[in-house]
């Protein structure tokens, strides 16, 4: 699991520019599309993260070749993975995430999902309304953990964005697009179970984990296919977690990519 925090173009600039020669023409286009400039760098270091973990693996940058699901989701096409390795990148504020694995199990190398967001309360309304807005989202016991009087409302918040990672990593993981019922998906968080139509999820393994940046709390997980009867959820260790500046990676990434 590799995070690192996005470039602000106000300081630099050159990184950010230079940064574009490393991408693809057509990747080059729909980065530069973004109407924020921080998102054009979020984007950026998501495209440029998995090359640098190919070139960590002894594979030339003019190598490194990508496909793409049916829902565009992108994996490695890159000829010698072996045994094939599934990657997926999220990013929300000032955190950009990738998750990576190798798959044993064959092919699709892509079974590999991570998703990552900051913990803030609502803006404009209470945390009870908010959890009404996404309710169809949630099953009817996702509901009750969240408005439970047992537990304090930055306890409930940090439950709800737990559960919020956890459908959007499975379902990046499975390699399907925006149509996937989330309400399929529930976590008992006290329990610590996931299931999908009410059967629990064997096949894949959860890793959650939490990260402070700029006094801020993120919270995500990492879901990737380990066969059937190997699943489960588990917390990554520090020694899991490789944090970056993202100006340090970006500067790095010139000098091994170009």
């Amino acid at each position: 699991m590799a995070p690192c925090q996005h470039i602000d173009q106000r300081h630099h600039p050159q990184v950010y520019h230079d940064g574009l020669s490393l991408v693809g023409a057509d990747e080059r286009a729909r980065i530069q599309r973004f109407f924020h400039r921080a998102d054009s760098h979020r984007c950026l270091i998501g495209r440029v993260l998995p090359r640098v973990l190919l070139r960590e693996r002894g594979f030339s940058a003019e190598s490194i070749a990508f496909g793409a699901t049916a829902a565009k989701k992108p994996y490695f096409t890159t000829p010698g993975i072996v045994p094939p390795l599934g990657y997926n990148v999220s990013h929300d504020n000032d955190l950009v995430a990738m998750a990576f694995a190798p798959d044993e199990h064959g092919t699709p190398a892509y079974r590999v999902g991570v998703d990552v967001m900051k913990v803030r309360p609502p803006r404009r309304e209470s945390f009870a309304s908010f959890v009404h807005t996404v309710g169809d989202t949630l099953t009817d016991l996702e509901k009750r953990l969240l408005l439970s009087g047992d537990v304090s409302q930055e306890e409930a918040l940090q439950r709800f964005y737990l559960l919020w990672t956890t459908k959007e990593a499975y379902t990046k993981a499975l390699g399907l697009g925006l149509g996937f019922d989330f309400r399929r998906v529930e976590y008992d968080i006290p329990a610590n179970s996931v299931t999908v139509d009410g059967a629990v999820v064997d096949d894949y393994e959860f890793s959650m984990f939490r990260l402070l940046l700029n006094g801020d709390t993120y919270l995500g997980v990492g879901v990737r296919f380990v066969g059937v009867g190997n699943g489960g959820v588990t917390a990554l260790q520090d020694q899991q977690i490789m944090t970056l500046d993202a100006v340090v990676f970006m500067d790095r990434a010139l000098r091994e990519l170009l």
